[in-house]
C-alpha cells in the first residue's frame, strides 16, 4: 500500500513539474508600436529614457550606442552643420549653430507621436506600424525664418560693416529666436513604417524585438512629417 501511495505521489509531482514547464512560455518580442515611440523620443527629442525602460538597458548611453546613436546626436549635428556652412562659404561658430539646433529642440518638445501595429506576422518576421505625429504649419515656419533673416540682414550697421561672418551670425541667432516659440498646429499626419523581428543583445541577454527595417528612413519620416512635409 505504501508503494502505491508513493507511486501516486511521484506521479502527481511529475505532472505538476510538467505543468509548470509548460507554463514557462518564451518571452514575447518587444512590441513594434512601443519601439516606434521610444525611437521617436530618442531621434526627435534626444531622450533615450523610454528606450532604457522598454528594452532594459543599463543606461541611456548603452541605449544610444545599440541604436546607432552613440554620443549626443545633436552635438554631432552641430559639428556637421558648421562644416556644411563652411563648404558654402559661410563661417559659423559652433555656439551659434548649437543655438540654432536648440531652437528646433524647443519646437519639438511639444510634438507627440502615437503608433499602432497595422499588421504583424511573427513567422515571417515582418510587421507594419502606422505612426500618427503632430505637425507644424510649414508656411508659418518658413515665414518666421524669412522674416527674421530679412530683418537681420537689413540692419544698416551690419550691412555697412561688410563683415559677412557677423551678418551670418546675426541671421542665425535671429532665426533661432523666431522659431524657438513655434508650436505644432494641433493637426496630425500618418505614415507607415516597415518593421522586422530581430534579436538584440541587451546587458548580455538576447531579447527579441521589432525594429525598423530602415532606421534612417524612419528618422527622416519622423522629421519630414512633423515639419508638415
Amino acid at each position: 500500500m505504501k508503494k502505491k501511495v508513493l507511486a501516486f505521489a511521484m506521479a502527481v509531482l511529475m505532472l505538476g513539474t510538467l505543468a509548470l514547464t509548460g507554463c514557462q512560455k518564451e518571452e514575447a518580442p518587444i512590441a513594434a508600436d512601443k519601439v516606434a515611440v521610444a525611437l521617436f523620443e530618442m531621434i526627435l527629442k534626444n531622450d533615450a529614457s523610454s528606450a532604457v525602460e522598454l528594452f532594459g538597458y543599463a543606461s541611456e548611453e548603452d541605449a544610444r550606442k545599440d541604436m546607432g546613436l552613440d554620443g549626443d546626436l545633436y552635438d554631432e549635428m552641430a559639428e556637421e552643420m558648421v562644416s556644411q556652412f563652411s563648404s558654402m562659404g559661410f563661417t559659423a561658430s559652433t555656439e551659434d549653430v548649437q543655438t540654432f539646433i536648440d531652437a528646433f529642440m524647443s519646437m519639438f518638445k511639444d510634438v507627440t507621436m502615437t503608433a499602432v501595429v497595422k499588421s504583424s506576422d511573427e513567422k515571417s518576421g515582418k510587421a507594419v506600424v502606422t505612426c500618427t505625429i503632430s505637425t507644424f504649419d510649414p508656411n508659418a515656419l518658413n515665414d518666421a525664418m524669412t522674416e527674421a533673416m530679412t530683418e537681420a540682414i537689413s540692419d544698416p550697421d551690419v550691412v555697412n560693416s561688410g563683415d559677412t561672418d557677423a551678418a551670418f551670425s546675426l541671421m542665425l541667432n535671429a532665426i533661432s529666436s523666431a522659431i524657438a516659440d513655434l508650436t505644432p498646429t494641433g493637426e496630425t499626419t500618418d505614415f507607415d513604417v516597415d518593421f522586422e523581428l530581430s534579436t538584440l543583445s541587451i546587458n548580455g541577454k538576447d531579447r527579441k524585438a521589432w525594429v525598423p527595417v530602415d532606421a534612417n528612413a524612419f528618422g527622416n519620416a519622423i522629421s519630414t512629417n512633423s515639419m508638415g512635409g
